[in-house]
């Protein structure tokens, strides 16, 4: 039931990410006309007065950011929802709509705290040198261990200090393209001390990254998420009991 999950009323502002054959894959605004049992009444989202091409059983990804009393920010809720009615606007309804039947929910900190276990290399690394007046970037080799919507753990060969600024590309999780962005070193642990070739993991937080791209990446990672507790029901590795993230 949708309306026991918080932050649904009518009215409420959401966000759509959608793959739109013309416009792309987007974040899209959409407002809450109506719901019930698991579905949402949504307003067609649009760009630039274009509407956003939605099939049937299309699948969307939507987010509704919440608010502690004093303003700041709480807990986005995330809605992997289906489509399953289009409504065309009447003289009774003139706003067009768009029905989605939610199928998983789940919530996560707003300065994405969460930290999904990955392994992949990044496609582009560079450190950001400064020498007499004139900076550089040197590319490095290097891997994401983890990854968060605030940040990234990478392991490198190459010890970068404390403080740097990178710049780097990597794959988004759940093939949600790529990113590019510059990132700050906060902190450098050496993991193998003593031993011939070395190896540095790096923390490092986003530095440039637009809301947009934090937003992008913290549905990337709720999806992950989901796949991976899927994953790991069909295998038997957890009991449908303990899941945190509920299904309809």
């Amino acid at each position: 039931m949708v309306a026991a999950l918080p932050g649904i009323r009518i009215g409420a502002t959401l966000a759509m990410e959608a793959d739109d054959p013309a416009l792309g894959a987007d974040s899209y605004k959409c407002r809450i006309e109506d719901f019930k049992d698991e579905r949402l009444w949504l307003t067609w989202p649009a760009k630039r007065g274009q509407a956003v091409k939605l099939q049937l059983d299309d699948s969307v990804s939507l987010a509704l950011a919440q608010t502690a009393p004093n303003g700041q920010p709480e807990a986005t809720l995330y809605l992997d929802s289906i489509v399953v009615d289009r409504l065309v606007p009447t003289p009774q309804n003139p706003v067009p709509q768009v029905v989605v039947r939610v199928v998983a929910a789940g919530r996560q900190a707003p300065r994405g705290s969460y930290r999904l276990p990955v392994r992949m290399p990044l496609t582009d690394a560079a450190v950001r040198v400064s020498s007499y007046g004139t900076t550089s970037w040197n590319p490095i080799v290097a891997y994401i261990h983890d990854i968060s919507a605030g940040g990234l753990g990478i392991t490198s060969d190459a010890e970068v200090a404390q403080g740097l600024k990178m710049r780097v590309r990597f794959p988004v999780p759940a093939g949600s393209g790529e990113m590019s962005v510059t990132v700050e070193v906060m902190n450098v642990t050496d993991v193998s001390p003593g031993e011939r070739l070395s190896k540095y993991k790096l923390g490092v937080k986003f530095d440039d990254a637009t809301q947009q791209q934090r937003e992008r990446m913290a549905r990337a990672i709720h999806r992950a998420q989901l796949e991976n507790r899927r994953r790991d029901q069909v295998a038997g590795k957890i009991d449908r009991s303990d899941e945190t993230v509920e299904a309809s």
